[in-house]
């Protein structure tokens, strides 16, 4: 009974040695992952989003073609460099023919390929039109130049986007395909930023 006694003491003491073993080498990786993250600064990215739309996918006097505006912002987390990948949120707004005003946000990922970059984003919209406020799910590749800015938080984006916008609910049946392009919203702003520089003179 002793040497029982003694063998499941060693086999407790073994099992609690391998569970902080464990919980100390998680904490030592997760503190590996954060540390980078937290030395890089956020980046910022705004831009106007215009191009063409295949809506009402779902209804039956579809499909029909639409022009697509709006606007986007997002912020994101961990890049370090302008190769590095980054995660972090993003909202917009965009309409569809101006029949509809949609506002949301989600996800965006970051995957750098060459000079240019992947936006992969996901999240969720309220979708106000005829049919009432309506809510739906969309999901956004992007590809093209997404700079990194080293002397501040903002850095430029611009390039091309399809996009899937699907409604949840609603009478709406809301189903679109769209796609175009994104220019930076600091592109709008430069002349601007130019005639006040030169006022000034």
């Amino acid at each position: 009974m002793t040497g029982r006694a003694e063998a499941c003491s060693g086999i407790r003491r073994v099992s609690a040695f391998g569970i902080h073993g464990v919980l100390a080498a998680l904490a030592l990786a997760g503190a590996t992952l954060i540390a980078p993250a937290a030395k890089a600064p956020p980046q910022i990215s705004s831009g106007v989003t215009t191009g063409g739309a295949f809506t009402d996918l779902r209804a039956d006097n579809g499909p029909r073609v639409a022009y697509a505006l709006g606007g986007r912002l997002d912020l994101l987390f961990g890049r370090r460099a302008p190769g590095g990948m980054a995660l972090g949120p993003y909202i917009d707004v965009t309409t569809a023919a101006f029949d509809t005003i949609e506002g949301g946000g989600g996800i965006a990922w970051l995957v750098p390929a060459g000079t240019p970059a992947f936006l992969f984003s996901m999240g969720g919209f309220a979708r106000t039109s005829r049919f009432g406020l309506e809510p739906g799910a969309a999901t956004t590749i992007f590809w093209g130049a997404r700079s990194y800015n080293y002397q501040s938080s903002y850095a430029l984006a611009s390039g091309l986007f399809v996009q899937g916008r699907y409604g949840l609910a609603g009478d709406g049946h809301q189903a679109d395909l769209v796609a175009g392009v994104q220019l930076d919203l600091e592109y709008f702003a430069l002349p601007f930023v130019l005639a006040y520089e030169a006022v000034r003179r």
